[in-house]
């Protein structure tokens, strides 16, 4: 069937239909858009961008809107509000589409919806953003403000930057908001089963993409440009994994050696899973838990494309495994369910998504895992703790805690070597990892050994 076309802003306009009418996740409301309408290489940059950047300034847009108006932005009707939305983060965050254009075109596109009377509102609205553009109301960054001006001018939640403050100060806390809000670069992990890093990065440059060796772990590779990394025949090949190199990691410092057995307790969508098949050579045996099937199906389906045979699937919630069903293993990941909040610059719908409580609810889920962790560990085994956040409650204090309760358990060192000096470094007991301090996802990374017997 031919693919209907659609100018770039239409198409931005359907994804955020979905992700902020109907609560789709960004990433999966871009990609079902971009997949289902004819647009050529620029404009489905455009589309991301565009996208990514409303939903990233989500925030400081509507305050924006609320000077402009005199009204809250829930209160407009939703297609001029996210015709809006569309019109003033090109002007107010674009600096590559001339201001013209970025009125005209949202003038266009509102009369494309059900609320085509109200193009003059948007255009009087959009002239007014120029005019008033470098005179907005800000709220200064005195010591008092720090949190409302950080907040609003960085597109965070209160809540989440106050958290921040009280633990990092104003000037780390605001690195890391302005880290959050830059577009992360993408990265694939070899398949080493398959093929080796030099050999990949041959093959990718004959398939047009620009990409380069990344000094973190021997199997990423940072991607410059490329065409689209699904459609590549190397990809279809199983030759590589996108995957960030904070998640890379992970298995890397778990290290399970070949022949092992190995539990991965959440597993999906099997970036980690088909890494330590990797790492194992084929050898041995991982045993994968998820508590969605549609989930496991992924898991299924990347070890198929990346030749990871020593892979089962199990329909299981990790806090319920025990000895007695599979045994014991030698090595376990867990790389817990968290409050996500180090991904934010992948993923920034998580800002608006979060509450503040539940960071304890999902540090009880964790604890619980942790525990069933130890109960199916064999003596002398390794657990690896991982999670895409940074909050203490789930990382330090969460491990400190797990050590407190199990004396049979000890930190175990590893090595890594990260930005900005690259050296290798040793590591005893876990690692935090900030996007604006290592350039990576923030990953919270622990290491520990059972006693033998």
């Amino acid at each position: 069937m031919k693919k209907k076309h659609l100018s770039a802003r239409e198409a931005a306009l359907l994804a955020l239909e979905s992700v902020l009418e109907e609560g789709a996740y960004v990433n999966l409301a871009l990609a079902k858009v971009l997949s289902g309408h004819a647009l050529d290489e620029r404009d489905r940059r455009l589309v991301a961008e565009i996208t990514y950047g409303v939903v990233t300034y989500k925030l400081t847009l509507d305050w924006i809107i609320m000077q402009l108006t005199g009204r809250p932005a829930d209160k407009l009707d939703r297609p001029v509000l996210l015709v809006l939305y569309i019109g003033l983060y090109q002007l107010f965050y674009l600096d590559k589409i001339p201001a013209p254009a970025a009125v005209h075109t949202s003038v266009e596109l509102i009369k494309k919806t059900k609320k085509r009377a109200l193009a003059g509102f948007v255009n009087g609205v959009l002239r007014g953003a120029l005019r008033r553009k470098n005179n907005l109301p800000w709220p200064d960054k005195k010591e008092e403000n720090t949190a409302e001006y950080l907040s609003l001018r960085y597109a965070h939640p209160l809540w989440m930057v106050k958290r921040w403050l009280d633990r990092l100060g104003p000037e780390e806390t605001e690195k890391l908001l302005a880290a959050n809000n830059m577009a992360p670069p993408v990265t694939i992990r070899v398949n080493t089963l398959r093929t080796d890093r030099e050999s990949l990065l041959s093959r990718l440059a004959a398939e047009g993409v620009e990409a380069e060796a990344s000094g973190i772990t021997p199997e990423a590779i940072i991607i410059k440009s490329s065409p689209g990394l699904g459609s590549l025949a190397s990809y279809k090949d199983g030759l590589f994994q996108v995957q960030g190199e904070s998640a890379i990691l992970a298995s890397r410092i778990l290290a399970p050696a070949p022949g092992s057995r190995v539990l991965d307790m959440c597993s999906a969508p099997g970036g980690k899973t088909t890494h330590l098949a990797a790492l194992m050579q084929n050898r041995g045996e991982i045993v994968a838990l998820d508590i969605y099937p549609h989930r496991l199906e992924l898991v299924k389906a990347n070890a198929r494309r990346l030749g990871a045979a020593i892979i089962t699937t199990v329909l299981l919630d990790g806090r319920e495994i025990t000895p007695g069903q599979y045994g014991l293993f030698n090595y376990i990941l867990l790389d817990a369910p968290c409050t996500c909040l180090g991904v934010i610059r992948r993923k920034p719908d998580i800002k608006w998504r979060r509450r503040e409580k539940e960071i304890g609810i999902l540090a009880a889920l964790q604890k619980e895992l942790l525990e069933r962790a130890a109960a199916v560990l064999a003596p002398d085994g390794v657990l690896v703790y991982s999670t895409c956040t940074n909050e203490p409650e789930e990382t330090t204090e969460q491990i400190d805690s797990f050590l407190e309760r199990h004396p049979e358990f000890t930190s175990s060192p590893f090595t890594v070597s990260l930005p900005p000096t690259r050296r290798q470094q040793s590591v005893y007991g876990g690692i935090q990892l900030y996007p604006h301090v290592h350039g990576v996802d923030g990953f919270f990374l622990a290491r520990l050994r059972k006693a033998g017997r």
